[in-house]
C-alpha cells in the first residue's frame, strides 16, 4: 500500500505498467484488450528501479552504448587476453572527442582506474544486446525497454537477469502499441536496416513498479515472490 501511494491516483488511460516481481509488462488503451508480455528485469546485484516517466521515442536498429561498469567488470578480462577483442566483436571504440581508435591501442587499465576515458558502443545487428528495437523514456536511472537476442530467458519462471533495463518478449508489439501503428509497420522500419528514431505522440506514462501483491482486472489478487 505504501508503494501504491508513490504512484499517481489516476494512472492514465493509455499506459505501460511493468510489475517486476510478476515479470510482466502490460500496455493499456481504452477500448482494446490489454497487451501483456513477459519481461526480464534486473538481477539482484543490478536491481531495476521503482519510478515512472513518459515514453518519448522508439529507436530502430539501435546502437548499444556500453556502460562503464560492464566495460570494467565484463570486457576487461577478455581484453587482457585479446586486446583486439572489441574490434572483432562488432564494437566501435572512440575517444572522448569522437575519434575512432582500435581497441588494441587503448590502455584499458588506465580506463579501469579512470585515468583515461573511452567510449564503447555496439553496432546495430543481430547480435546487438538491445536487439532490433528500443523504447525510450529518458530518466536518471538510464533504464529503458528493449529487444534482446537472448530469447530463451523468457521461458524461465524467474526472469531477473539484466543489468537493470527491461527486456521485452514481444518488443515489436509494444513499439507498435505506443506508436499507434501496426506490428507490420514496425517490422518494416526495422527491415530498412538503418538506425532511426521515431517520436511517440500522446501522453503515455510508463510505470516501472514493484508489487508482490497486485489486484487483477477481475478484482482478484495475485501474489508474487519478492525477488529483491
Amino acid at each position: 500500500m505504501e508503494r501504491r501511494r508513490w504512484l499517481p491516483v489516476d494512472l492514465g488511460a493509455r499506459r505501460v505498467f511493468i510489475n517486476q516481481p510478476a515479470f510482466t509488462a502490460t500496455y493499456y488503451e481504452p477500448g482494446t484488450e490489454p497487451l501483456s508480455m513477459r519481461v526480464v528485469v534486473g538481477k539482484k546485484s543490478n536491481q531495476t528501479n521503482f519510478f515512472y516517466d513518459k515514453i518519448r521515442l522508439v529507436e530502430y536498429n539501435p546502437y548499444w552504448g556500453v556502460p562503464y561498469s560492464i566495460i570494467v567488470n565484463e570486457m576487461l578480462p577478455k581484453l587482457a587476453q585479446d586486446p583486439s577483442y572489441l574490434d572483432r566483436a562488432g564494437y566501435e571504440v572512440t575517444t572522448v572527442s569522437g575519434q575512432q581508435v582500435s581497441s588494441s591501442s587503448v590502455d584499458w587499465y588506465a580506463v579501469a582506474s579512470k585515468q583515461q576515458s573511452i567510449n564503447v558502443r555496439q553496432y546495430p545487428g543481430s547480435s546487438n544486446a538491445l536487439g532490433q528495437v528500443k523504447i525510450m523514456f529518458p530518466n536518471k536511472h538510464h533504464i529503458y525497454m528493449h529487444d534482446t537476442p537472448s530469447k530463451s530467458l523468457f521461458k524461465k519462471d524467474v526472469r531477473a537477469f539484466s543489468h537493470g533495463c527491461i527486456r521485452l518478449q514481444d518488443p515489436k508489439a509494444m513499439a507498435a502499441a505506443v506508436l499507434g501503428k501496426s506490428k507490420d509497420y514496425v517490422t518494416g522500419r526495422i527491415n530498412q536496416g538503418q538506425n532511426a528514431q521515431e517520436d511517440v505522440t500522446g501522453d503515455i506514462p510508463v510505470y516501472i513498479s514493484y508489487f508482490s501483491a497486485w489486484p487483477n482486472d477481475d478484482g482478484t489478487i495475485s501474489y508474487f515472490d519478492d525477488i529483491y
